[in-house]
This record gives C-alpha cells, sequence and structure tokens, in this order.
C-alpha cells in the first residue's frame, strides 16, 4: 500500500471560539481566515490535494431566519450557559453574510464543494461540545440531525464528522452511525491528546502537546490502516499544524520540519499520515502560514513521485463512499 497525506480542516468561523474569544480580539483572525480559504483551495488544486471541511452546520444558513428555523428540537443544556450559541443567534449576530461574515460563511461552503476531491463533512451543527457536563446524547443526536437536514436541504450527504475540540465518547460515536455518519476523525495517541471536558487541558497537557509538536515524545503517529470501530471508521489525527507566531520564533521551522519528516516516514511504511488545522489559524500572519503550508505541498508532491504518496480526504476510506463531493 502506497503512503497517504490526510487533510481536514475544522471549518467554523466564529462559532469555534465565540465561548473563549470576542469579535474585538479575535475577529480580524476570523476574517482573515476567510481570505485564507481561497488560498488553500487554490493550493490543493495545484498539488491534487482532497481534504475534508468539516464545517459547523450553521454556516449554511444563508441569514438568520434560515438558522433559527434549522435549529435541534433539543438544545444542549451546558452546565457553564457561554457554550451554547443560541443566545448569540438570536441576540448578537447580523442578517446575513454580507452583515456578519464573521459567523455567516455559506458562500465559502459553496466555493469549497465546487472544489475537485474536497469533502464536506460535519463539525456539529452548532460546534456542539460532547464532554462538557450538562451536555446529553440526546441534545447531542438533534444537534447531528439539524447538521445533517441543513447539508441536506443544500445538496450534500454528510458522511464524515470532525467533533468539536476533539470531544468524543463511544456513546456519540454510536449516535453518529445511526444517523448514517460512519467515519470520523478520532485522537493521535498518547495520553496528551485523549478526548477531555475543557477544564481537563491543563497547563501540563498543553506543555506536552506544544514540546510534541517538534519532539515526537508521544512516538509515531502514522499509521497503516483506519481503524474499523463497530460500524465506525476511524481516521486518527497525527499532527496538527500550528500556526505561525512571533512569541515562538524558530518553533515553527522545527515544527515544519518535525512534519516533513513525520510524512516523510509515512510515505517510506506505506502509511497514512493525518494533517489537521482550522482555517482561522492562518488568518494572521497569512503570508506565512501559506509559506509554511506551501512546504508541507511541496514535500507531498516529492513524495508522491518518489514513493508514490497519494491524497485522501476522510471520506475516501468509506467502503462505499455516499458523500456528494
Amino acid at each position: 500500500m502506497n503512503g497517504k497525506l490526510v487533510i481536514s480542516l475544522d471549518f467554523e468561523l466564529m462559532w469555534g471560539v465565540r465561548d473563549h474569544r470576542s469579535r474585538a480580539d479575535y475577529g480580524d483572525a476570523v476574517l482573515g481566515g476567510r481570505k485564507a480559504i481561497p488560498e488553500m483551495l487554490r493550493r490543493f488544486e495545484a498539488h491534487g490535494i482532497r481534504a475534508t471541511w468539516a464545517t459547523v452546520g450553521l454556516l449554511f444558513a444563508r441569514n438568520r431566519e434560515e438558522m433559527l428555523s434549522s435549529l435541534p428540537d433539543v438544545l444542549p443544556r451546558y452546565d457553564d450557559p457561554r457554550l451554547s450559541p443560541y443566545r448569540v443567534i438570536a441576540e448578537e449576530i447580523g442578517e446575513n453574510e454580507k452583515d456578519d461574515p464573521m459567523y455567516f460563511g455559506r458562500s465559502l461552503v459553496d466555493r469549497v464543494r465546487e472544489s475537485e476531491g474536497q469533502e464536506i463533512g460535519t463539525h456539529t451543527f452548532s460546534h456542539y461540545y460532547c464532554l462538557e457536563p450538562g451536555q446529553s446524547e440526546a441534545a447531542f443526536e438533534a444537534d447531528l440531525k439539524s447538521s445533517l437536514h441543513i447539508a441536506h436541504e443544500s445538496g450534500i450527504n454528510l458522511t464524515s464528522i470532525v467533533f468539536p475540540r476533539n470531544q468524543m465518547s463511544q456513546e456519540h460515536i454510536d449516535v453518529c452511525v445511526r444517523n448514517g455518519v460512519r467515519c470520523y476523525r478520532g485522537n493521535q495517541g498518547g495520553i496528551a491528546y485523549r478526548s477531555r471536558p475543557r477544564e481537563g487541558n491543563t497547563a501540563l497537557v498543553r506543555g506536552l502537546r506544544l514540546l510534541d509538536a517538534v519532539v515526537p515524545v508521544t512516538g509515531r503517529h502514522s499509521y497503516p490502516q483506519p481503524t474499523q470501530v463497530g460500524k465506525a471508521i476511524n481516521v486518527p489525527a497525527s499532527r496538527f499544524f500550528r500556526p505561525y507566531s512571533q512569541r515562538f520564533g524558530r518553533f515553527h521551522e522545527l515544527h515544519v520540519s518535525q512534519i516533513l519528516r513525520e510524512m516523510l516516514d509515512a510515505a517510506k511504511r506505506g502509511e497514512i499520515y493525518h494533517l489537521w488545522w482550522h482555517p482561522h489559524n492562518m488568518g494572521r500572519h497569512t503570508e506565512k502560514n501559506l509559506a509554511q503550508l506551501d512546504k508541507i505541498l511541496g514535500e507531498f508532491t516529492r513524495l508522491q513521485d518518489r514513493y508514490g504518496m497519494t491524497s485522501a480526504n476522510m471520506s475516501d476510506f468509506m467502503p462505499a463512499k455516499h458523500a456528494a463531493i
């Protein structure tokens, strides 16, 4: 088997950060991410990259009225009310994408779906947090069904999921399978990457992940094939592609070098290497971030020529594909 590079993106705009960031302190990154998406798509096309865009269901809505008409039958009742986005819809966002591009993204969804090889997956309807106190299986299933419905209304059949904040349990995976979403991005190996609620992401855990980004202290993260989990298919993450920050200086050079070494190892072994990030990660220092991406995609082309490495999105691992790509 030839090695495969898998890329998945957590496509969420402001919905993914609204519980801990504001328009004032992070809106520029979200808007910058919007501008970076066409640049990423152009690069993907040039290098023959197939990618999964795990999309928050609310981004399918063309206006606030459509958002409100698509709400789940059961809303989450988190212990921390700030985690629920539904007050934001009623009180804080604009009417449509032109009015409020931080929270609406239908034009970008359409741009992705029209690009060859790009899969639209789900990132849940509301950026749902599966392991936060107060959530329930019933609320998660209602959220997932809303995501499936609003995508179906756009002619898209969702078969892949990326769980927000990488929070998941077997019960949540079972709900996905029951609703036809059979492929998911599991977490990479190592204790630092286990599914946990927000309070479990201690300074020690974050520090270990940061160290692992440049020194593989948690071991190898490529693998021979996805894991069958009951009727679900787990395509685990291998590495989070960290955005450039002036604070970390040479860290980013070391980080990209680590990714390139891991890609080479996966290509030689004929294994899968799954890289992921958020579009808004490239919303600041966009030129530097795209330059880092160019190095990675250039290396993929070299590995393709030398070792026959190929590109795959998550739905490519489905035994019988149903996704509209």
